[in-house]
């Protein structure tokens, strides 16, 4: 078992630096590889005001560490559908900083930088070829073996 990591053209605005230039592997990914998990946990930068507020109505925690707010949102019927359906800002990335999805309090898929960079735990290099197969041809992934060096 290994990890996969997939990275994303980034592109910046005035409002937010390196997000995705490409996120239409969203609805791929929340489809097919969110459904086990039973939390996730979203960094938000502190000063991102419509985010925080928009995420804390379904929050279960707010916890300011540093200059982020962690928020904890059980993935429910109706959280689920909001955060496939309400994720991607205007701009085209993610709306919020990171995202960690947990089973049993187990880290699984984190997905950081607004959507540039992702990464899958605990899968095999043929779980890994088949996550690598939702996304644009142009990311760059990377495969860890969890016993290498």
């Amino acid at each position: 078992m290994g990890n996969i990591v997939v990275s994303i053209e980034t592109t910046s605005t005035n409002d937010k630096s390196s997000f995705a230039t490409n996120t239409s592997f969203w609805t791929d990914l929340w489809d097919n590889y969110t459904s086990e998990f039973q939390e996730v946990v979203i960094h938000c930068w502190k000063e991102e005001l419509a985010a925080i507020e928009e995420l804390s109505a379904r929050a279960i925690s707010v916890m300011d560490e540093g200059l982020m707010k962690v928020l904890t949102i059980n993935l429910n019927e109706d959280n689920r559908l909001f955060l496939r359906s309400h994720t991607i800002d205007v701009n085209g990335g993610l709306k919020w900083f990171a995202m960690f999805f947990h089973v049993d309090g187990d880290e699984r898929l984190e997905i950081s930088h607004y959507g540039s960079e992702i990464i899958l735990y605990k899968v095999d290099e043929e779980e890994a070829k088949n996550f690598i197969s939702i996304f644009s041809p142009s990311v760059i992934t990377h495969y860890y073996d969890d016993y290498s060096d």
